[in-house]
């Protein structure tokens, strides 16, 4: 006792305290059964097996040991990382920096927390040098009323039917409304357009080319899941040189009405918490901040922040 409190008290550490020496492996598939995974782990044996399969090199451990951490992408981007899971004794900072290592020798730019990473070990990412990306800010409407808009512009609406040449147009309007770190991928959409529930509209400019001849271009889109009585607005996107021009109230508005026929009650949605502009529209529709929903998204770049 009197060993241990000189110790202390002088700064050298106790032998018994130091971390032995110890080996990384990257994860392959058939290690998958040996370990020992939490109890609230998101995977069983056989997914994980699997994750590992369609995620290489994004998985390690520390050999000899318990110690692992899972990694995966963000919203299907392969630019995004997303740090899944962690098991970890005494290793966690060794295994946060190697698969962060990881991420960059494979071309990422950014990687965030999974949930459960963040409402558990946040304190210990932020001193390791994470931080917030953004802040999330939470809205709901409590009825679908929403008072008739001229149409602006010339701008006819049509309900999303899949195909390459609309996916490219939902895809290019989606990267020329939205931040980097929050453009939607191609995979994304492909996933997000076949959940139950999920509704998207492409919104078109119409009109004569220099030509004369009747054209169209997509200028913007929405999504929205319908859970029976509630609708959530997933996505409002207006190409940058539209915004402004009243195309974001009128698609906002079309919208509402698509959920209050298909049976919704009440509409939620988020945005950014720097995105005043849409937080004007969404309140000047009698959307309602809920500051108790509110989220912080906590990662780190990787390479410089993307700007485009």
């Amino acid at each position: 006792m009197f060993e241990q409190l000189r110790q202390r008290l002088s700064g050298e550490p106790n032998k018994a305290s130091r971390k032995e020496p110890f080996i990384l492996d990257l994860l392959r598939p058939e290690d998958a059964s040996e370990l020992n995974l939490s109890w609230n782990s998101h995977f069983n044996t056989p997914a994980l097996r699997q994750h590992i399969k369609d995620f290489p090199g994004l998985s390690l451990r520390v050999r000899g040991q318990t110690d692992y951490i899972i990694g995966d992408q963000w919203r299907r981007r392969s630019d995004v990382g997303q740090l899944t899971e962690t098991r970890t004794r005494h290793y966690r900072a060794e295994l946060v920096e190697a698969l962060l290592e990881q991420y960059r020798n494979q071309g990422y730019r950014a990687i965030v927390l999974g949930n459960d990473e963040q409402s558990s070990h946040e304190k210990f990412y932020l001193d390791l040098g994470f931080s917030e990306l953004e802040r999330i800010v939470y809205y709901e409407k409590p009825d679908v009323l929403v008072a008739p808009l001229p149409e602006p512009g010339q701008v006819q609406v049509v309900p999303y039917h899949h195909s390459e040449e609309t996916l490219t147009e939902l895809l290019e309007v989606d990267h020329a409304a939205f931040p980097w770190l929050w453009w939607n991928s191609r995979a994304e959409l492909e996933y997000y357009r076949v959940q139950e529930g999920v509704n998207i509209y492409l919104g078109y400019q119409v009109g004569l080319n220099p030509a004369g001849e009747a054209s169209r271009r997509a200028v913007g889109y929405f999504g929205f899941t319908l859970y029976e009585r509630w609708a959530h607005l997933d996505r409002l996107a207006v190409i940058p040189e539209l915004q402004g021009q009243k195309v974001g109230a009128y698609l906002l508005g079309y919208a509402i009405r698509q959920m209050g026929q298909q049976g919704a009650r009440r509409v939620t949605l988020s945005t950014q918490l720097n995105n005043s502009q849409s937080q004007r529209l969404y309140e000047g529709f009698g959307f309602q901040r809920v500051k108790s929903l509110e989220y912080s998204l906590i990662g780190k770049w990787l390479k410089e922040p993307e700007r485009a």
